[in-house]
């Protein structure tokens, strides 16, 4: 408004002769402007227009109410003095980096070279305004005002725009009332200036409110100055301010302005955190968009947050406690800071910078930080890119002393530098870093080299001296990949719970994607660990582990999978080993679970082999159990004792040092219940036992003993019955015992010497895996050696080696006894057993009604012994004998004679054996019960019986002393089929015994073939 008064006062102290002398008309049409006027008054002294217009009608570029021109006469020449306006309305636009006030620019003078000058009038004028269309906005002024021009004017400016745009800055309707004043042509504008919003690119101001003081030379070329300012708010994508306030001086021109300003500021929030008392003082310059600001920033308290970088961890993850100790220190010490900065911030249009060039901080908490550097730390946008040059320092305040260079040759290129800091510990953890080195890569990335010294707390467990070298690679974006080669990781004790592992060195190679990316896709890593193998104790029991090789995958999850694991656990002579072909599983809340398969195994000292184990593990807060659905047990001893078990539902569960297992015993084949199994096993006493629980295993068709053991291969078989009890073993350094007591009720077998049927009884084995027993009694209902015998009982004891003693057994037998003399029998395979039954006071005719001879009696009471050997060829008796006791008996033929005709001699015989006395009479078997058996009958002191014929010849021979030799080669019992078919004697006993005393009855003694007598 200024400008345009003053261009429109000069047109008119230029015209003044013109206007003088009464040439306006003239002049105006000479000069192409179109104007309309009234002359209300010409005069010597004063000149009066009114409704001034100029410019086109429509859209005039000045209209004035009235218009007085002071004139004086000096030496005949009229000297315009002054100028006096009522209502002044002005049109004006910026072009091409001049004013123009459009019809009006035809009234000035040409261009002069020299600089405007303030012309020596005297104006006053009463309300005039102006409308000023820029490319930043238009602007609307009012003036008003009197005074001498060059020197003593005063007056009011107000200035009012909507909106101004200019260089990526912008101001929302500021407004300005000032105060003008003019001294010496140098004009002073005081007064307040507002707006509501003012800002250049993402920094914007709201509510300003300020109170200037500016300076302007006559020419408009430069100004100076300075203002008092308040800003409500201040945002920026570093920061919001509220509570702005300060000062500042400015001067310079168009091109430049600088100057220094002092602001503080009741309160910041930034995503790092808030402050309040904060305060900077400064230098700026301001080249049209280009704005710099540099000084010293101050703040009185701040309360950083590190919630976007949180290093807390899950609790019972390693370096959980180091973690939260950090966290705690980083939030003591961010609980009240204060401190300065040295600050620059650069802004040309939407890009700028904020730069960081020294700083020191310190926190309520003793914790001291500063930074030094040449270039700084810096911030730019858009794109948040970070520079780093500098040397950051910490110590105090339970942060460990630290020191971080860090040098850029430009923002977004590598970093180069090296940090140090001293061991860190808390919660029983510590952490030690070795000097990392920031370098460029080949790639152009940074490459980070260094190493950390851990001791790190463990779900269950610790490990103390851990050592990670590492090399990585970082794009100084999200991507942070590792270097390719191996890496050696040591640690000098690993402890799991009562596992103690020393000296622990392995190598992990990384496979497949070598990348680690931060933000939403988290963690991804795969490395490979080749045959690694670890040496210590559990539960104070030395303990070895190796494994053919080991991957970890590192993503949202933790995955691994180990292969070929070998552990021996104890000491040499009492050694448990466990073998796993693979483990697989992945990191859980406080420990890990998966899946196992191929696994085997035995126990210290018990001789049992488990083998193709497989079902799921986990290990959680130092605990490790196993749930199989798959295992096989089998004995371990040279000579299995016997076959074969599964186990599908076995829970293995390891705590304290101490192994506690569980689950059923079944035959594979038939999937019978054998036994319940519990078994419980001290690390650290090597010390241990294990239940067996026996409950009704029942021998059917579906099951018998020959599939759980082979040591009664060929000794029984075809058992219908059950079996209860409950068997015991214990082991400790010093060895390894058993016992158990079994039970058994009416159970029916064959057995080598024949069929049995109700065997009862009860063994208590005093070596149950030695298989020694105390003498036990069993009854038994009947058994059938190839003669029937009820109601007996046998005492025997199992001594080991698979040998059973036999201390004897009775029967009670045709009016006598039949008794089993001891004897040792071995069960091995291809050895030979050895029965002894003896015979007392058996009944002959008792004896012959067992075998239901209708044809044939006989007296006398017998003794004698029978000798029965079984072995791969079968069973056979050896110098069997039976001989009549003192007194004799009779025998007497009561069957028809096949042939009549004998010959003398033959009817004879057969005559005499209607009735016979004898005194002596002696039996001898041989030969095998799958065979022809051979009996050799001798009796003699034979005499003439009652009832037989007689005549003279056979009452003479009755006088002769008359011995009778029988032979009789006939089978005695079919027991097996062959050698192959040994296995079951009670099928061939009654596939073929049947038959042959069926034969015996319809024959009699002598067959209807018989041989011809001498």
């Amino acid at each position: 408004m200024a400008i345009v008064l003053l261009v429109l006062l000069s047109i008119l102290w230029l015209q003044r002769r013109p206007l003088a002398e009464g040439f306006i008309d003239r002049e105006l049409a000479a000069r192409g402007v179109t104007a309309r006027y009234e002359v209300a008054e010409i005069g010597t002294s004063s000149q009066v227009l009114r409704n001034l217009v100029i410019g086109d009608p429509a859209a005039p570029d000045l209209i004035a109410d009235r218009v007085v021109v002071r004139t004086k006469l000096g030496f005949g020449v009229p000297e315009v003095t002054g100028i006096e306006a009522g209502k002044v309305r002005l049109r004006a636009r910026w072009v091409d980096g001049r004013l123009s006030l459009g019809a009006l620019d035809k009234l000035l003078p040409p261009p002069s070279g020299k600089p405007f000058a303030l012309p020596g009038l005297r104006v006053a004028i009463e309300d005039g305004r102006a409308r000023v269309e820029t490319p930043a906005g238009v602007i609307g002024a009012r003036l008003s005002g009197r005074g001498q021009l060059e020197d003593g004017f005063r007056g009011r400016l107000a200035l009012v725009v909507d909106r101004l745009d200019t260089s990526g800055c912008s101001a929302v309707r500021p407004e300005a009332a000032l105060g003008i004043a003019i001294e010496r042509r140098t004009i002073r504008l005081t007064g307040p200036v507002r707006g509501a919003t003012l800002g250049c690119g993402e920094q914007q101001g709201r509510k300003l409110a300020a109170t200037i003081d500016a300076r302007l030379p006559e020419a408009f070329d430069r100004w100076s100055g300075s203002a008092k300012l308040a800003l409500a708010a201040f945002d920026s994508p570093a920061a919001k301010v509220a509570g702005l306030a300060g000062t500042i001086s400015f001067g310079g021109s168009a091109a430049a302005t600088e100057g220094t300003v002092a602001l503080t500021a009741t309160q910041a929030l930034a995503a790092q955190g808030q402050a309040s008392g904060l305060g900077f003082d400064g230098r700026y310059r301001v080249a049209g968009g280009d704005v710099r600001l540099a000084g010293r920033a101050r703040v009185e308290r701040a309360r950083p947050e590190f919630g976007a970088i949180d290093l807390r961890l899950p609790q019972g993850t390693p370096g959980a406690s180091l973690a939260a100790g950090l966290n705690a220190a980083l939030r003591s010490a961010t609980r009240a800071v204060g401190g300065s900065a040295d600050v620059a911030l650069r802004v040309a249009g939407e890009r700028g910078a904020v730069v960081i060039r020294g700083a020191s901080l310190s926190a309520e908490s003793g914790a001291r930080m500063s930074f030094s550097a040449a270039r700084g730390f810096g911030l730019g946008w858009p794109g948040n890119r970070v520079m780093l040059d500098g040397t950051l320092r910490g110590q105090g305040g339970g942060l460990p002393a630290f020191a971080l260079s860090l040098a850029q040759v430009r923002p977004g290129r590598p970093v180069e530098g090296r940090l140090t800091a001293e061991r860190f510990a808390a919660g029983g953890e510590a952490l030690a870093l070795a000097p990392v080195r920031f370098t460029r890569s080949a790639t152009g990335a940074t490459r980070i080299i260094g190493g950390a010294n851990a001791d790190l707390q463990l779900p269950g467990g610790r490990v103390d001296g851990l050592r990670v070298p590492f090399d990585l690679e970082w794009d100084g974006g999200r991507r942070l990949a590792l270097a390719p080669g191996c890496t050696p990781l040591a640690a000098d004790r690993l402890l799991l719970s009562s596992l103690d592992l020393r000296r622990v060195a392995l190598r992990l190679c990384p496979t497949g994607d070598r990348l680690l990316r931060a933000g939403v896709e988290g963690l991804r890593i795969g490395a490979r660990i080749a045959e690694p193998r670890l040496a210590g104790t559990l539960g104070g029991s030395p303990i070895v582990i190796a494994a053919r090789g080991a991957t970890v995958a590192v993503s949202r999850a933790t995955d691994f999978a180990v292969d070929g694991t070998e552990v021996r656990l104890g000491a040499p002579e009492r050694v448990s080993r466990l073998s796993v072909a693979r483990l697989t599983g992945g990191v859980v809340p406080g420990g890990a679970e998966g899946r196992f398969e191929g696994a085997a195994g035995a126990i210290g000292n018990v001789p049992l082999d488990l083998t193709q184990g497989a079902g799921a593990w986990r290990f959680v807060g130092g605990r490790l159990s196993l749930k199989g659905e798959a295992l096989r047990v089998a004995d371990a001893a040279a000579e299995a004792r016997f076959e074969p078990l599964a186990a599908n539902d076995f829970v293995l569960t390891l705590e304290g040092g101490r192994i506690d297992a569980s689950g059923t015993l079944t035959a594979p084949a038939s999937g019978a219940r054998v036994a319940g199994v519990r078994i419980a096993h001290l690390l650290a006493s090597g010390s241990g036992d294990a239940v067996l629980s026996v409950d009704n295993l029942r021998f059917d068709d579906k099951l018998q003993p020959d599939a759980l053991t082979r040591l009664v291969f060929g000794v029984v078989a075809d058992v219908k019955g059950s079996v209860t009890g409950t068997g015991n073993i214990r082991w400790s350094p010093d060895g390894v015992t058993s016992d158990g007591v079994f039970r058994t009720a009416g159970t029916d077998l064959a057995a080598a010497f024949g069929p049995v049927s109700g065997l009862s009884g009860e063994i208590r084995f005093t070596d149950l895996l030695g298989l020694k027993t105390e003498t036990a009694v069993g009854t038994i209902a009947s058994v059938n050696p190839g003669i029937p015998v009820e109601n007996g009982e046998v005492r025997y004891r199992l001594i080991g080696e698979q040998r059973v003693a036999v201390e004897g057994g009775r029967w009670p037998f045709a009016g006598g006894a039949m008794i089993l003399e001891p004897t040792i029998l071995d069960l091995s395979s291809g050895k030979e057993r050895r029965l002894t039954f003896r015979v007392e006071g058996v009944d002959a005719a008792g004896f012959l009604q067992q075998f239901d001879f209708s044809n044939l009696n006989a007296t006398g009471t017998f003794d004698g012994t029978l000798p029965m050997i079984f072995d791969e060829r079968g069973g056979r008796i050896e110098n069997g004998r039976l001989t009549v006791r003192e007194g004799g008996g009779t025998l007497a033929y009561v069957g028809a004679v096949s042939q009549e005709n004998l010959g003398t001699w033959g009817n004879l015989a057969f005559q005499a054996l209607k009735s016979l006395r004898y005194q002596r009479l002696n039996l001898t078997l041989n030969g095998p019960l799958d065979g022809e058996m051979v009996t050799e009958i001798r009796f003699a002191g034979v005499t003439q019986g009652e009832g037989a014929k007689s005549n003279f010849l056979i009452r003479r021979l009755a006088r002769l002393p008359l011995v009778f030799n029988v032979t009789v080669r006939a089978p005695f019992r079919q027991l097996i089929d062959s050698v192959q078919s040994y296995y079951d004697p009670k099928r061939l006993i009654e596939r073929n015994l049947p038959a042959l005393l069926e034969q015996q009855k319809k024959a009699g003694v002598q067959p209807l073939a018989s041989e011809n007598m001498p």
